[in-house]
């Protein structure tokens, strides 16, 4: 299903994953919406980038989560 790819393991809703989909949709409209006032390459560039990194590094931590988890259980803690 789809909306089991923002829940945890333990079948709780993941926050991080939540709001990175929504800043990346926001990147995209206000990517477009730039686009399309013809705004300068600035304006452009912070309408996709801003959001658009936001959402990286919120996935960002999530992975890093799960790769924590894994790595403390391959020490055995």
């Amino acid at each position: 299903m789809f909306l089991s790819v923002f829940k945890e393991s333990s079948g709780e809703w993941s926050m991080r994953r939540v709001l990175a989909f929504l800043f990346g949709l926001a990147s995209i409209g206000c990517g477009i919406a730039s686009l399309i006032l013809k705004s300068g390459w600035q304006t452009v560039a912070c309408a996709f980038g801003v959001p658009g990194a936001i959402s990286i590094l919120l996935l960002f931590f999530t992975t890093w989560t799960d790769v924590s988890a894994v790595v403390n259980a391959v020490k055995g803690k």
